[in-house]
């Protein structure tokens, strides 16, 4: 993988050459030895059994549990699998031969590789993608997905059970929500439960809302909510002094259920 996250993937075959494809984003570093390897035993010649050298320990020990147990975590693993059987039914059990070479030892594939890791569609190599690469690009964008500017989520893990739900519930507009509800259920109405006036959204309950204001809301937008300093009340008690978050108190006493 280069410093822009391009993955690499690049082959060479002894006496007939090699072969280098940038992959793109949508894949991964795992996904790119296999498909380096299904390429050099796709191109190997039809009558020879042929040794694969790879500096990827878990690419190989990937192949070799696929082979034993028939099952492949994805599409590319299961096509070299596949590529290993058909050459053993030709040319015997020892047709292919898979093992491990210290990356040092595979200068030749590895200068194809990074080299291949720099070419871009405007050389006419498209993306890659692999099922492992679409599934981490799945993953990031959940995450990203689930970042909300200003969320204040230093101060939110501190908070109590009821309050961390009912935030998230809002911050995303997801959950104990008749808008989210109207969203699953068309039947549903999606009007606040306490004013009914707007549709109950997590923005109207959390901000808007003139029930909030009677449980302690006295912010208007999602910025001055987490303001920090600005809604911490020092409260003393004939046996203590302590701290209250006014926004954790709001959430606590917010009713979505």
């Amino acid at each position: 993988m280069n410093e822009e996250g391009r993955v690499r993937e690049g082959w060479h075959v002894e006496g007939l050459g090699g072969w280098k494809e940038g992959m793109g984003k949508l894949a991964t570093v795992w996904g790119g030895e296999i498909v380096g390897m299904r390429g050099v035993m796709q191109m190997a010649p039809e009558d020879r059994k042929i040794l694969v050298l790879s500096d990827s320990q878990v690419a190989i020990a990937a192949i070799r549990k696929a082979g034993k147990t028939s099952r492949a975590r994805a599409g590319e693993l299961k096509e070299v699998v596949e590529e290993v059987r058909r050459r053993q039914k030709n040319l015997g059990p020892d047709a292919v031969i898979i093992a491990w070479v210290k990356a040092q030892g595979n200068e030749k594939a590895d200068q194809m590789a990074k080299s291949g890791a720099e070419l871009g569609d405007e050389e006419g190599m498209g993306e890659v993608i692999t099922e492992g690469g679409l599934r981490q690009e799945w993953e990031r964008r959940r995450a990203e997905e689930r970042k909300v500017k200003g969320t204040g989520i230093g101060r939110a893990v501190r908070w109590g059970r009821k309050a961390r739900v009912d935030y998230v519930h809002c911050r995303t507009g997801k959950g104990n929500l008749q808008a989210w509800r109207h969203v699953l259920d068309e039947y549903t109405p999606d009007r606040c439960r306490k004013c009914g006036r707007y549709a109950e959204t997590g923005k109207h309950v959390a901000l808007v809302c003139i029930h909030g204001e009677d449980i302690g809301r006295r912010w208007k937008t999602w910025d001055q909510m987490v303001e920090p300093e600005r809604w911490r009340k020092r409260v003393k008690d004939p046996d203590e002094v302590y701290e209250l978050d006014l926004v954790e108190t709001f959430f606590t006493n917010l009713d979505l259920n």
